[in-house]
């Protein structure tokens, strides 16, 4: 996997985005507008696991990209319901939305990393 300039922002991006997930469990739980517990224990778990995936695919292991495509897809997905949730802030909504936003750009710059090289034959 090589270390492009493309692929270098979307794993940092992913690796923000991972740190976001373990804010959430230190900082936003069971509040008003904020994810119940359960929620927050899941989303963090993702994040935990994206840092860790990150480190691994910045080493050059397939195996830690595919646990961040892997986390990022599950933690935008976990995201959704809040659109049509009442209780969370439009405030919130916009954070989330950019946040989803943010996770379609890294996905879209890693993803390219998954190829394998061409063997060369002669």
């Amino acid at each position: 996997m090589r270390h492009t300039p493309t692929f270098i922002v979307g794993l940092v991006l992913a690796g923000l985005l991972g740190l976001a997930d373990l804010a959430t469990g230190f900082f936003g739980v069971g509040g008003e507008g904020q994810p119940p517990l359960a929620a927050a224990v899941v989303i963090t778990l993702l994040g935990a696991i994206t840092l860790a995936g990150s480190w691994f695919a910045w080493r050059g292991r397939r195996g830690g990209l595919v646990a961040v495509i892997v986390t990022r897809i599950l933690s935008g997905l976990a995201a959704l319901p809040a659109f049509a949730d009442d209780s969370i802030s439009t405030a919130n909504q916009v954070i989330i939305g950019v946040g989803l936003a943010v996770t379609v750009v890294a996905l879209a710059l890693i993803w390219p990393g998954l190829r394998r090289p061409a063997v060369a034959t002669s």
